[in-house]
């Protein structure tokens, strides 16, 4: 009983662990797009990402890793109209699979609207500045 006990609450502190350092280490890349976003736009966060997104300028590549992914962490319902917009129903990016460098992902895109939309674990809304 008492080994079961222990291999138990081994578990659970491993997961508790990994929970906090994957939070950690996603917060760290949620704010390091901001800044990246916000050292070429103004407003919140959210407005600069935004801007990234519609900037014909920027790489898909940027705009996807940068400004979708970081919209769907910060849960921005602002941008959902848009990256609903982008997006053409393709949950596994197959319209886009081999064109990253010419088309914004669409896996990205939906598991950015998934985020907004309440069905994701993390949220860094608080980081929208």
């Amino acid at each position: 009983m008492k080994l079961a006990l222990k291999i138990t609450s081994a578990t659970i502190f491993l997961l508790v662990l990994a929970y906090f350092i994957l939070r950690v280490w996603i917060g760290g890349s949620v704010k390091e797009n901001i800044a990246i976003a916000k050292d070429i736009y103004h407003g919140t966060a959210e407005d600069a990402l935004i801007e990234m997104l519609q900037d014909e300028s920027i790489s898909t590549n940027d705009k996807t890793h940068i400004a979708v992914w970081t919209l769907g962490q910060l849960h921005s319902e602002k941008a959902l109209p848009l990256l609903k917009e982008l997006y053409m129903e393709d949950p596994e990016g197959k319209t886009c699979y081999g064109n990253h460098d010419t088309e914004i992902c669409q896996y990205e895109l939906f598991k950015a609207i998934e985020a907004i939309e309440g069905k994701m674990l993390f949220s860094f809304a608080h980081l929208n500045k």
